[in-house]
């Protein structure tokens, strides 16, 4: 699970105002505005996606482009402030439940897509990441949208070696291996379309679109 400390303080209505500024900065706009052409390609071979569980949702970010193709969408998020915060900020108010992602409180091939954002490489234990990837393909009927941080990225292998070198005293990256996530995906019955990294230098994270093997 995500460290106890930061995990309360993303709880806690500082939190959720600070992860909201997060979004005002130059960076942050850049990787947002990467994610979202890629996502672009993702939506538009998506049809009749009718119901959307978008986890974590934070403050609502993705909210309106879910929405903009006719699709109810469930804002859940383990914060209840950030909860309050994208009912605060959107209009209509979003259902939501609080939950965390490697425990979704809905049932197998609930909705027709899963939409999980920089939320695998936030969790500290190998296994609830790996818990977190399964329970997507377990909760979606149609098509998995998520980020994993990659093992084998050049951003994590710089970490490692930093950290090995006594140049830094960050831990290593939260990552899964691009051949475990595939490998999960199998055993789900499920493929990965497409996995691009979101940057290659400056961010090791990959956006993966998968779909069930038999569509």
């Amino acid at each position: 699970m995500t460290d106890p400390d930061r995990l309360a303080f993303y709880d806690s209505p500082e939190g959720a105002e600070e992860y909201l500024d997060e979004y005002r900065k130059l960076h942050r706009k850049l990787s947002d505005r990467r994610e979202r052409r890629i996502l672009q390609r993702y939506f538009a071979r998506m049809d009749g996606v009718r119901s959307v569980l978008d986890l974590p949702c934070g403050w609502g970010r993705y909210l309106p482009t879910l929405r903009s193709a006719g699709a109810w969408v469930l804002e859940a998020d383990a914060s209840t402030s950030m909860l309050k915060t994208t009912r605060r900020l959107h209009d209509p108010k979003p259902d939501v439940v609080r939950c965390f992602g490697h425990e979704v409180p809905l049932a197998d091939d609930a909705v027709d897509l899963v939409f999980s954002m920089r939320l695998n490489h936030h969790l500290v234990d190998p296994e609830v990441r790996r818990g977190h990837v399964r329970e997507l393909f377990r909760v979606a009927r149609r098509f998995a949208v998520f980020t994993y941080f990659d093992a084998a990225s050049l951003k994590n292998r710089l970490r490692v070696l930093r950290t090995r070198l006594g140049l830094t005293r960050k831990t290593p990256k939260n990552t899964l291996r691009r051949a475990e996530v595939r490998a999960l995906a199998r055993d789900a019955g499920w493929r990965v379309v497409a996995d691009p990294m979101l940057f290659v230098v400056g961010s090791g994270h990959r956006l993966v679109l998968a779909e069930p093997a038999d569509a």
